[in-house]
């Protein structure tokens, strides 16, 4: 069900980016934590050299209603050599599991859902029928399509180099499979440190490779459902671009600021969400036909963060902007404090908030009688809402080698419901197919050497 391109991705590797955390280098670490009279377990270098350490979690999620339920394994091994040569690897398998909302509006009535229409046999008639997929959504009920279930493996691979001329150059690359969708990519990126190593000077490229094959077929953009597929498969390709610094302002306050710009072509429509036709006297969904978005995305945003220590104490406050070529702007405002607990333990509670504009081409619904645009989705993913996400982590060191961690966030998503100028019923309905959920970490640390 195409997870790297869904919503779910995009939370999972929010969270998952908290399963196994990249350490910052030890001079960013030393920056951000005054000495600790007590001497606190969590107040170490990031890397030691020679040091082979291996990261394991496990995250499960589960959305609101019985929706989406995912777990998602991970493991990673990183190995720290000398002169600040580093080399790290990361596998990831990921299994869903629920029901996912199509597109389609809530309704009074039942409705009726199918897949698109099967290819034709040789000696087979030319008919309407042999649609897949079928399933239906009781009245007031927000459609969802219950057949959700996917299954993806992921492998990481990155070495950063020792500083040459006093440039650090890191490399890597990654694989993503799934049943209809697989994705690989590559990145390379280039730091330089000044002034004493107070200041962090780092670009970045990524390149990324996506290829959709969705179990239907690639259905006809605006096409009615349980219309013939037109294709088996489509590509999209993206480049970013990431420049940022890094700055030790005090020996315990660091600020980052970071500015990335990505440029995608090709496939960027989901195949599998609908939008409903309705009429415009009743407000009654009549049939729905497929999305269509632009084939291109140019996306900006900027980051920028502040670490603060008071001693083992350590306060991270952090906001993004974010613009695309679609017409949607976002913000993000996160803030987490880093709390020892006796001289083995810490908590980090946190809380985040997002705001997010729609895009151009989001409508919740189209008229029958109004023309067809020529890009149109439905998708909540790209209406306008607001997120809190209200969160715990925490960690103890059983020993010099082994540490165990663990997080619990609860993530509640909210926006427009109901709107007075819908056309008659659907003035009464529900129009938002915003998500909650809960998701649930524990992790394992160990340090071979």
């Amino acid at each position: 069900m195409q997870l790297k391109s869904g919503s779910i991705a995009a939370t999972l590797g929010a969270l998952a980016a908290g399963l196994l955390s990249t350490p910052a280098t030890a001079q960013q670490q030393d920056a951000a934590q005054a000495p600790a009279p007590a001497g606190n377990a969590y107040d170490q270098t990031a890397s030691e050299v020679d040091s082979l350490v291996s990261d394991s979690a496990v995250l499960f999620y589960q959305e609101d209603a019985g929706r989406v339920r995912a777990i998602e394994a991970e493991t990673g091994l990183v190995w720290n050599g000398a002169n600040g040569l580093s080399i790290a690897g990361r596998f990831t398998y990921d299994s869903l599991t629920g029901a996912t909302p199509n597109g389609a509006t809530r309704a009074n009535r039942p409705q009726e859902f199918i897949g698109p229409a099967q290819p034709r046999r040789e000696g087979e008639r030319d008919s309407s029928t042999g649609a897949s997929g079928a399933y239906s959504a009781p009245a007031g009920t927000l459609p969802v399509d219950p057949n959700f279930k996917d299954e993806r493996k992921a492998v990481d691979l990155g070495v950063t180099l020792p500083p040459l001329a006093g440039f650090k150059l890191s490399l890597g690359g990654n694989g993503s499979w799934e049943g209809d969708y697989t994705s690989w990519s590559w990145r390379v990126g280039l730091a330089k440190e000044l002034f004493d190593k107070n200041t962090t000077l780092s670009v970045g490229y990524n390149y990324e490779h996506d290829e959709s094959k969705p179990i239907t077929g690639i259905p006809m953009p605006l096409g009615s459902m349980g219309d013939r597929p037109i294709g088996k498969q489509r590509i999209k390709r993206v480049d970013s671009f990431v420049a940022g610094i890094t700055q030790v302002l005090t020996p315990n306050w660091l600020v980052q600021l970071n500015w990335s710009t990505g440029n995608s072509r090709g496939y960027h429509t989901d195949p599998y969400k609908l939008v409903t036709l309705t009429d415009s006297a009743s407000g009654d969904p009549f049939f729905y036909i497929y999305e269509s978005r632009p084939r291109r995305r140019i996306r900006h945003s900027v980051f920028l963060s502040s670490k603060l220590a008071l001693g083992s104490y350590v306060t991270d406050a952090s906001a993004r902007w974010y613009h695309d070529s679609w017409g949607i702007t976002a913000w993000t405002f996160g803030l987490s404090e880093h709390v020892p607990v006796g001289g083995k333990a810490y908590v980090e509670p946190l809380v985040r908030y997002y705001h997010q504009g729609k895009a151009d081409f989001f409508r919740n619904y189209l008229l029958l009688d109004e023309p067809t645009p020529t890009y149109v989705s439905a998708d909540s993913r790209l209406g306008a809402f607001h997120a809190w996400t209200f969160g715990v982590k925490g960690g103890v060191h059983l020993n010099d080698r082994i540490e165990l961690y663990g997080s619990v966030q609860r993530y509640v998503q909210n926006g427009q419901r109901f709107y007075a100028n819908a056309p008659g019923n659907m003035a009464k309905v529900d129009l938002f197919a915003g998500s909650r959920s809960i998701s649930v970490v524990a992790g394992l640390r160990f340090k071979l050497r």
